[in-house]
């Protein structure tokens, strides 16, 4: 490559991480992931809940955007080496509105971080933060999800009541239809998804391929026995649709599988790696 051509492409790279910042997440231009980021990108510190790829990008944004109505982040410096852009910034903030379970607290943040990004072939490929949505999430008292990165997603599992699994088995006919809920689940209703799990005491739930068409249903939750009765409040509506899908599905109501597992016949020691999870999120109870 000569050095023309090299310095195009640092200029191209420091052009489209500038417009992460001063479209998409300043302005509220969602159309500009499409544009820039590749489908299958890899964000190395998500918001807890967020997909993968570019609609875990969407989510991670919406989400701030919701809980801060005014969110601004203001570029401090910016170097680019080869396919990597390295960025030192300030997010600016009110929190007026619900983030992960906690209600608007009207509290000013200020977060200041360091987000490496990497491109491939003009697109973004992946990304790295230290202390960018974690400093915003501890200033909420939020210090539990402080820690990042797609290996922590969950909370940890310290006694194998806390959790427990059953094998179902997908009916062949009803195949496309439970894709298409898991698929609603994660996008447009993602947010009642969450409401409905948090009124069941769920803190982690996974609907991960066990092979031969068959489903691993995990849950971790507080009261095994809340999982009989369908959710109540926000949220109950969404549950309501979600368990009739899974009847659908399994011929039978996970969540009233999962509440009859005998926790002392489980030999439960760890929650399934995120690159095995169909859907998983974590939630908040407090």
């Amino acid at each position: 490559m000569t050095a023309a051509a090299s310095s195009d492409r640092l200029a191209h790279n420091r052009a489209t991480i500038r417009r992460v910042f001063e479209e998409f997440v300043n302005k509220g231009d969602f159309s500009v992931v499409d544009e820039i980021y590749r489908e299958d990108m890899v964000d190395h510190e998500p918001i807890p809940g967020a997909p993968d790829g570019r609609v875990g990008v969407k989510y991670t944004i919406g989400q701030l955007r919701g809980a801060f109505a005014d969110l601004r982040v203001v570029i401090e410096d910016m170097s680019a080496q080869g396919d990597y852009v390295v960025v030192h910034n300030t997010w600016h903030g009110t929190h007026t509105g619900e983030l992960l379970g906690i209600a608007p607290t009207g509290e000013r943040i200020e977060s200041r971080g360091i987000v490496v990004w990497r491109l491939q072939d003009g697109l973004i490929a992946e990304r790295w933060a230290v202390n960018v949505a974690s400093n915003m999430l501890a200033q909420l008292g939020m210090g539990k999800f402080t820690s990042g990165g797609r290996s922590r997603r969950a909370p940890a599992i310290t006694a194998p009541g806390d959790a427990r699994t059953v094998i179902l088995a997908v009916r062949p006919e009803a195949e496309k239809d439970w894709a298409a809920a898991q698929h609603i689940t994660l996008t447009e209703r993602r947010r009642e998804y969450e409401q409905s799990r948090r009124r069941l005491g769920i803190v982690h739930e996974v609907f991960a391929p066990a092979g031969s068409g068959a489903i691993a249903v995990t849950v971790q939750c507080a009261d095994p026995n809340r999982l009989r009765t369908p959710a109540t409040g926000p949220g109950a509506e969404f549950d309501g649709w979600l368990r009739a899908a899974a009847v659908a599905a399994f011929g039978c109501d996970p969540w009233i599988r999962l509440s009859e597992v005998d926790p002392a016949a489980l030999t439960w020691t760890a929650p399934p790696t995120a690159a095995a999870m169909n859907w998983a999120t974590t939630v908040a109870l407090d």
